[in-house]
């Protein structure tokens, strides 16, 4: 691109000198931090890799590689873990019952035992039927939400 200059009067044209300007002109910049392993690391990967500039590795390392990107919903595992707790609590219930179960035997005999487990029989039937809906739901919840 030819630019007129004027000198005393004269005019003759004067060369615009430097680079031509970039189309697409880089000015964002992001600055990492590394210790002395990881600098080694990263210096012996720049050099396998054949990048001309550490710039053009680091942005090809971070935007061509896919990067996993994991987000924790907290309420999600704490449901889960309210639900888990239910599974500790299931296994007292039943160690109880068991415990029950044999001081009536001991003390009353089998078949004041059995007959007097009978009023029981529906409500331990219903509460196996709640444990198996909650055990689904603790499975559904942990396949949806909680990372693998």
């Amino acid at each position: 691109m030819n630019m007129e200059h004027v000198n005393n009067g004269a005019r003759r044209l004067k060369k615009k000198r430097g680079r031509k300007p970039k189309t697409d002109k880089q000015t964002y910049r992001h600055m990492i931090r590394l210790n002395n392993k990881d600098n080694e690391r990263f210096l012996s990967l720049f050099r396998k890799s054949g990048h001309k500039s550490k710039s053009r590795f680091i942005a090809d390392c971070v935007l061509n590689n896919p990067v996993k990107i994991v987000s924790i919903d907290k309420s999600a595992i704490d449901f889960a873990m309210l639900l888990s707790q239910f599974f500790a609590q299931f296994r007292a219930i039943k160690t109880n019952y068991t415990q029950a179960f044999q001081v009536l035997i001991q003390n009353l005999g089998e078949e004041k035992a059995r007959s007097m487990m009978k009023i029981i029989e529906k409500p331990t039937l219903d509460f196996i039927l709640m444990k198996t809906e909650i055990e689904d739901l603790y499975i559904q919840i942990r396949e949806r939400c909680l990372p693998k």
